[in-house]
């Protein structure tokens, strides 16, 4: 179900700052009620902010998969087909968007007989889910105890501490690059080239620290802007430094 209504919610606002190098899962100098936040995840349900599931997708990631949608995006691109996600709320102030690691995997053991053959799982969109590493990294060893690979579709948001969290449990990675170009890229995401950096920055760790992973770039064809010759070669040149893990 979607959560495209909470405009409607008084308590489900938009976060004020910009929370983005925070995990949402957990911190509790994110939210007023410390009280409300778990610090052991390996006991209690880690808490996410979910935006609405799908639970037969067959284009994001092999086989079919459960597609999970996060609340709460790092960027505002042109070309968002999620807009409706980009908001970054509280879950624990607004039980509308929570949803439990628990919840998560319910559901795919609902599908698991539809999920497991052809190497279908789980992936994880948004919003961008290296927002929540921790929620994202629960479900996805949850996920592949129960047989079922896990896809990860990113902006690259975060660093190293962040991807370290999520990556040892990821089987694909798929990431947009918004423009080879810093300025352009900017232009396109909303926020700022060094920013836009973090997406090869994780792309050429995934290629130095985990070769098991299968990587695919995803990337937007703007007219006159990300279609020119020397964008296009600039991406397949940046492609070709990600042997062995580029798919």
């Amino acid at each position: 179900a979607s959560n495209s209504h909470l405009s409607s919610i008084p308590h489900c606002e938009c976060f004020a700052d910009n929370p983005t190098s925070v995990d949402l899962a957990l911190s509790p100098t994110l939210f007023d009620d410390e009280s409300d936040v778990e610090e052991d995840p390996e006991v209690a349900p880690v808490i996410g902010s979910v935006h609405s599931l799908e639970t037969f997708s067959s284009n994001d990631g092999p086989g079919i998969r459960c597609l999970v949608f996060l609340q709460g995006c790092s960027k505002r691109c042109k070309f968002c087909s999620n807009p409706e996600t980009q908001c970054i709320i509280n879950p624990f102030k607004c039980p509308e968007v929570a949803m439990s690691d628990r919840d998560v995997v319910g559901v795919l053991k609902k599908y698991e007989h539809f999920l497991s053959p052809n190497d279908g799982g789980v992936t994880f969109s948004g919003g961008e889910p290296l927002l929540q590493p921790t929620f994202v990294k629960s479900v996805f060893e949850k996920a592949k105890d129960m047989g079922l690979t896990t896809c990860l579709d990113t902006s690259g948001h975060g660093n190293p501490r962040i991807w370290s969290k999520v990556l040892p449990q990821t089987d694909y990675v798929m990431l947009c690059i918004k423009g080879m170009d810093l300025k352009l890229a900017s232009f396109i995401s909303g926020v700022s080239e060094e920013n836009n950096k973090r997406a090869r920055e994780l792309a050429k760790y995934i290629r130095d620290n985990y070769k098991n992973i299968k990587l695919s770039l995803r990337w937007v064809l703007m007219k006159d802007t990300t279609d020119t010759d020397k964008e296009l070669k600039a991406l397949a040149s940046f492609a070709k430094e990600l042997s062995p893990v580029f798919t």
